[in-house]
């Protein structure tokens, strides 16, 4: 399957809670979904930035709904690819929500973190990365926050002491598991010369029971 984009393509992203709907951002601004199932026509498509190109996409896996955009203009644009708060959008083009300039010069890439709903990360040719915290954007919260699952609404944070008794307990996993590999492979050398020892045996009987008879 092939499907003709408007320009050279920057980005592709699948929506994580609609797996059948794939994602591009080409260099002339236009961000378009495709449902995989049926490439003939797009689900929407729509002009993100009108001066320079967006360079990356991003879905926020744990909202629904959620994506976001970065471009050269140096800011991130938030989108809402829902109708209405719950209902997947099938027609209609996503509706900003939201934008910052991130001061970190031209952005080429974007990333939601994957185990908190608010927090998104960006980089570009300022030689640096940016961090964008929305658990107090009061806009974004009031949009997107009932959609979050209850488990991930406060997840609990890791302290250092945890985080580290994780680490070695996973040290002493690889250990263990490296020293088992190590024992099993010296059973298994151990048996293949116990293995090559009874041939040697066997044969040297043989060419003694030969001699013999060739004595008589």
């Amino acid at each position: 399957k092939k499907v003709k984009i408007t320009a050279d393509c920057e980005s592709l992203a699948w929506d994580p809670h609609h797996s059948q709907y794939l994602t591009s951002a080409t260099e002339d601004g236009v961000v378009t979904c495709w449902d995989v199932r049926q490439l003939q026509n797009p689900v929407w498509s729509f002009v993100a930035e009108e001066y320079g190109g967006v360079c990356d996409i991003s879905y926020n896996p744990l909202v629904p709904g959620l994506m976001a955009t970065c471009a050269i203009n140096k800011t991130v644009t938030l989108w809402d690819t829902y109708r209405n708060g719950h209902e997947l959008s099938t027609t209609e083009p996503p509706q900003a929500c939201g934008n910052k300039t991130m001061n970190v010069g031209k952005l080429y890439t974007l990333s939601f973190y994957q185990s908190s709903p608010w927090l998104l990360s960006c980089g570009g040719g300022g030689k640096e990365i940016a961090l964008w915290d929305m658990a107090r954007e009061t806009a974004i919260q009031t949009r997107f926050g009932g959609r979050v699952k209850e488990d991930q609404q406060n997840p609990t944070p890791i302290t250092e002491e945890e985080e580290e008794e994780k680490d070695n307990i996973t040290q002493e996993e690889d250990f263990e598991a490296m020293m088992a590999a190590k024992d099993k492979a010296m059973d298994k050398v151990r048996e293949n010369a116990e293995t090559k020892q009874k041939r040697s045996k066997k044969k040297k009987k043989g060419k003694n029971k030969k001699v013999h008879r060739k004595g008589r």
